[in-house]
């Protein structure tokens, strides 16, 4: 149990949680959500926003909030849903793949042999994961990515935890499918 659940723990009984504390709880679990969003986004341009929009959902409906339950996981859903919206909007206005590539080859590395080879890298991940479908992508960015329990990922998404396992089974498959497909044609020529 982290130390803002047991902050969240020590409110008595049925005991309403004001709107201050509900924001302090927030902004402790930022860190967290920033670094979770970026990982289902792939991309720094939208990870800002997309944070401040889950912070601002939250905001929305702090009252629904069961202090029961841990704080992360709850957020973690909210921020489930803005992504998806957000892989929504990007498939209709521009093709997500343009989007992680130009994200990837911003990224930062000790060498500029290494940067260049995790900037592909990413770029042929997020390429191949955006020809998923959404859940497959979504569980297997949670679960194999973001290393999340199966029990939190099937929470999250609806599913069991059975359906999680064959979901980031058939999203590896997909994915080393198109890594296969990309490097048998370019080997080609």
């Amino acid at each position: 149990m982290s130390a803002v659940d047991r902050l969240f723990d020590s409110y008595p009984g049925e005991a309403t949680l004001s709107q201050e504390e509900f924001v302090s709880l927030l902004e402790a679990h930022a860190t967290e959500l920033f670094r979770r969003v970026h990982v289902l986004l792939g991309t720094a341009e939208f990870v800002e926003d997309a944070v401040q929009q889950t912070m601002v959902e939250a905001l929305s409906c702090w009252r629904r909030y069961d202090r029961s339950r841990p704080l992360g996981p709850w957020l973690t859903g909210i921020a489930l849903n803005v992504a998806r919206r957000y892989w929504r909007r990007a498939r209709v206005a521009r093709g997500a793949a343009a989007t992680f590539a130009s994200a990837a080859e911003r990224g930062l590395g000790p060498t500029p042999e290494s940067d260049a080879l995790s900037r592909e890298r990413a770029r042929l991940l997020y390429e191949a994961l955006d020809r998923l479908s959404p859940i497959l992508r979504e569980t297997f960015l949670l679960r194999a990515v973001e290393d999340l329990p199966a029990e939190d990922v099937a929470r999250l998404t609806g599913a069991t935890t059975g359906a999680v396992h064959t979901r980031v089974s058939r999203a590896r498959d997909a994915i080393r499918a198109y890594l296969d497909g990309r490097f048998g044609t370019e080997g080609a020529s």
